[in-house]
């Protein structure tokens, strides 16, 4: 946390740009280093409220794209094409509902966060239990060559996840973003270019 007094920069910059959350620099941050997203591109979002990222991946997917966020709350945007919403807990997704929009995803992202006990080793096991949910619902719904980012509190049993994904992908980076606060124990496992099948041709980047 910023020190008492000492403005957060990023929440000043996400102010003034309007988006609704600093978090969306992490995102931005990431996306620039590796490239994840173009025009025409499905993505789907776990854990979006409350909707700076689908504020970021509009644009970046444009009127031929579609991103997807899910969430228990609704995000605090207007919603209109390519931006879409499904309310719902990730653990009981209606994967129908899904597939009416669209039947897999060029990105699945997970920002997905417990509620935290303030206990280390409790609030590490939540946040990999989500982060294995997240992972299994991509297993599902994304496309081979696709990508996945998911976040998870970093702990002793966080190689079980990496390993899982080094399985799945061509390549996997950990990744902490400079917009993650330096005290958070948060980071982001990235998978790149999924394996398994013909990878489709993907949007035009």
């Amino acid at each position: 946390m910023p020190r008492p007094g000492v403005p957060d920069p990023y929440r000043t910059r996400a102010r003034a740009a309007g988006f609704t959350s600093r978090a969306v620099y992490k995102l931005k941050e990431i996306d620039e280093r590796y490239r994840l997203f173009g025009p025409g591109q499905r993505v789907l979002d776990l854990g979006c409220s409350p909707g700076s990222w689908m504020q970021y991946l509009g644009p970046r997917v444009g009127p031929g794209g579609l991103v997807l966020g899910v969430d228990l709350t609704p995000p605090a945007i207007p919603l209109a094409p390519p931006l879409n919403f499904l309310q719902g807990e990730v653990q009981s997704l209606d994967l129908a509902a899904v597939r009416a929009l669209s039947a897999d995803f060029d990105v699945v992202l997970s920002d997905l966060a417990p509620r935290t006990t303030g206990v280390r080793e409790v609030d590490q096991q939540r946040s990999l239990a989500l982060a294995f949910k997240a992972w299994d619902l991509a297993r599902k719904l994304l496309r081979p060559g696709g990508h996945f980012l998911v976040k998870v509190f970093a702990g002793p049993d966080l190689p079980h996840l990496a390993a899982a994904l080094k399985a799945a992908f061509e390549k996997v980076r950990t990744v902490k973003p400079k917009g993650s606060r330096a005290a958070s124990k948060e980071i982001y496992l990235l998978g790149l270019k999924r394996r398994g099948g013909a990878a489709r041709p993907g949007p035009a980047q």
